[in-house]
């Protein structure tokens, strides 16, 4: 008889198992032994969710808890006096509304008499008067 020698192409043949087909494989044996021992599926979960419940509040837990920053209480004579503010401040805003109105009917006249200018004059000091104190 004759003996068959081994030639060098063989093992080409055998194909080597992908990282995919490994993946696939350690999923199916999980599976199984999922399915074959359910009893002991379960205690390993519940001991780990202890395990780590025992950590968390344990060894990771910090010593000291952070504090809420305090801030100062608010004065209530500045937010009185600040609402006077915002009174008086609606009160000029109005008062220059109606100082611009006056001298936008007194700049529209054709001539200006002797109390025309006048009153302009006093209207104009007043507007600047009033828009200084606003600003300060």
């Amino acid at each position: 008889m004759l003996k068959k020698t081994h030639s060098k192409n063989e093992f080409r043949d055998i194909k080597r198992p992908t990282f995919v087909h490994r993946i696939q494989n350690i999923q199916e044996l999980t599976r199984n032994l999922i399915v074959r021992h359910p009893f002991y599926s379960l205690a390993c979960m519940f001991a780990c969710m202890l395990i780590s419940a025992i950590l968390a509040f344990t060894v990771m837990r910090v010593n000291e808890s952070t504090k809420l920053p305090k801030f100062p209480g608010l004065a209530t004579h500045g937010i009185i006096k600040s609402s006077a503010n915002i009174i008086d401040t609606y009160a000029a805003m109005d008062e220059l509304e109606e100082l611009k109105q006056r001298i936008a009917l007194i700049i529209q006249k054709d001539s200006l008499s002797h109390l025309d200018s006048i009153q302009l004059t006093e209207a104009l000091k007043r507007y600047e008067k009033i828009h200084r104190n606003l600003l300060q």
